[in-house]
């Protein structure tokens, strides 16, 4: 079975739902964390003989991340993990895929808009910081023909404001964005204040059609441009010329031809003549998977079983075998407090997947990289074997269930990529021991010399060290305050690079691409690292050109392309691997339990696509 993506529906079912409020309406009808990695205070026998000691820099985590650390060895499975029945564990069952909620829902409780975003909570900007983004009645991005105006002076009262021809826009368009209410006063001194949903006299529109007559409940929305902050407007919303309001009203009911609409907006103080001029919110539109896209097929067009035999793929399969080589060659996870399971996958018949977890004060669950860079054993420094691959390409399925609900901080999830290096230990087959490029440790991209008992004594004898970056996909909490998006997650990478301007890394947005809990997502990225050119001083160390680049697919469909990334200043430094890791936060541990499932991993040098079949 192949996992399932979400169409757009083009019913008057989809019609009236994209013109339809949020429940919470009436009814008349983030940072890594900051904190080095913890170091465990063993002698150097001990450290030989206990491989937490010697990968606790390798885990992405912080101090006290409880990380039981277990690397499978050549041939064997991963111990931690326990393969069950399915009907033996809650929750692995198929995936049913989630209606797609409408777009252009405002919210009122504080994660909605923000002088930054259109949505805070899906981390959505506005094209015009600190202004926003309006449609005049022509169309015009921030025109200046309003669809409707009135002053407001004097007493506290309720306005009327035929906004007609603006309903009838959105009824017959079946795109319910909300009208913009700029304001413009006598003075800088002047403003108004109107009541929200949770007052005593909400915002309401009367709609008459030409089947009946309809009352039709509204919020009101705004932004002050000081802050970064969305107020929270359940009972009112300050109005000034710097600071607009947006309202938008429930009109899942209308039905018929829109005949007249009769805006009612109560102000509870108005200082000086305050003019409102009525446009419409150009609110920016998320893509939740394909979106009726088509998705860009590549290598998995022939099948999965095909992929295997590819000469473009360097590794691919499920997470049934998590033996050193297989697919990873690294698998670290904490079987003590957050155990994974190997379990039949009922969206993938024949395939296993991983289902993990984060429980309550862990950050750390899941950890693998697949090593696609040494150290030269024949060097007693360590340096890295020349690079095979300065460009590749991964995918992986991973879905977020249901209970994915904490409040505290972002998650990084599922894809990245390790560039984070260090320098080489041959436990255990041999493995980089990172010492920068996440927990708040910024990388130079440099070579240089790492003389024996570095790394809080851990390293055994002198090596070279690389200092390295990495990137991480990473998506947004839960807003906790009933917005209607809150089963959607803004999919976004954390990227640590030369650029970076402080010790973290740097959250980029990856374009308009939403992820929602409850279904398969397939991501794929694409990395090419930067290129180094001269002049190098005495350990080869060059300038690092801004070439490098960075793409990501959601579910075959391109959401992002970024380039100008610099991440080294060496030429040994180079794609060690892609690297999947679930680590919560940041500075905060999670506040609830949470699962999450991954499937179909590969790794290789062309595009390779969703699945088929």
């Amino acid at each position: 079975m192949q996992h399932r993506h979400l169409r757009p529906a083009q019913s008057a079912a989809s019609r009236s739902a994209a013109n339809r409020i949020h429940s919470g309406l009436p009814s008349a009808n983030s940072c890594e964390l900051n904190k080095e990695d913890k170091m465990l205070n063993l002698n150097r026998r001990q450290a030989m003989s206990t491989l937490s000691a010697l990968m606790l820099a390798g885990c992405g985590g912080g101090e006290d991340s409880g990380l039981d650390l277990s690397m499978p060895a050549s041939g064997t499975t991963a111990a931690p993990l326990a393969t069950e029945q399915a009907k033996e564990v809650a929750g692995n069952t198929p995936a049913q895929t989630p209606q797609a909620p409408p777009q252009f829902l405002l919210w009122d409780a504080g994660s909605g808009p923000s002088r930054d975003f259109w949505s805070r909570h899906l981390a959505l900007p506005w094209k015009h910081r600190n202004t926003g983004d309006w449609l005049d009645a022509q169309g015009l991005p921030q025109g200046d023909v309003p669809w409707a105006s009135f002053p407001v002076s004097g007493q506290p009262r309720v306005y009327e404001v035929d906004i007609t021809a603006l309903v009838r826009h959105w009824v017959d368009s079946g795109e319910n964005r909300g009208a913009f209410l700029r304001g413009s006063g006598t003075t800088g001194s002047a403003y108004a204040i109107w009541s929200g949903r949770e007052s005593e006299v909400p915002p309401q529109l009367l709609v008459t059609t030409d089947q009946g007559s309809f009352n039709c409940a509204g919020m009101l929305c705004g932004f002050d441009p000081s802050t970064y902050r969305s107020p929270d407007t359940r009972q009112s919303a300050t109005h000034k010329p710097s600071a607009p309001v947006m309202v938008q009203f429930d009109l899942s009911a209308v039905q018929g031809s829109v005949q007249s609409a009769l805006m009612r907006l109560n102000c509870l103080q108005a200082n000086y003549v305050f003019t409102v001029k009525v446009f419409e919110v150009d609110a920016p539109r998320f893509n939740l998977g394909t979106d009726g896209q088509a998705p860009r097929m590549g290598l998995a067009a022939q099948g999965e079983a095909a992929l295997k035999s590819h000469p473009s793929v360097l590794r691919c399969g499920d997470f049934g075998n998590l033996a050193r080589g297989a697919v990873f060659d690294e698998v670290l996870t904490d079987s003590s407090r957050n155990p994974c399971q190997q379990l039949p996958d009922p969206d993938a018949p024949g395939t296993t997947m991983l289902r993990g977890q984060f429980v309550p004060q862990t950050h750390a669950s899941f950890h693998a990289v697949t090593q696609l860079l040494r150290g030269d054993a024949a060097d007693p420094l360590r340096p890295a074997l020349p690079a095979t691959y300065d460009e590749l390409y991964c995918r992986l399925y991973f879905m977020l269930e249901d209970d994915w609900n904490s409040t505290a901080d972002v998650h990084k999830i599922a894809l990245g990529w390790d560039l984070r290096m260090g320098w080489w230990n041959d436990y255990a087959g041999g493995y980089w021991y990172s010492i920068t490029g996440n927990g708040g440790r910024r990388g130079s991209g440099k070579k240089h010399f790492w003389p024996a008992g570095s790394s809080g004594g851990v390293q055994l004898a002198d090596r070279w060290g690389y200092d390295g970056h990495s990137v991480r996909l990473c998506a947004g909490i839960d807003p906790g305050d009933g917005n209607p998006y809150s089963g959607l997650r803004p999919l976004q990478d954390y990227v640590y690079s030369l650029d970076q301007p402080s010790d973290y890394g740097v959250i980029e947005r990856l374009g308009s691409a939403a992820i929602a809990k409850g279904r398969w997502h397939c991501v794929e990225q694409r990395i090419k690292i930067n290129s180094v050119t001269g002049p190098y001083d005495e350990l080869g160390n060059g300038e690092s050109v801004p070439d490098g680049e960075l793409d990501t697919w959601l579910d075959g469909v391109l959401v992002s392309e970024r380039r100008g990334l610099r991440w080294r200043c060496h030429p040994e430094m180079a794609l060690r691997g892609p690297w999947i890791n679930w680590y919560f936060g940041g500075r905060a541990l999670p506040d609830m339990t949470m699962h999450y499932r991954m499937n179909h991993f590969v790794l290789a040098t062309e595009y390779i696509g969703p699945r088929v079949g």
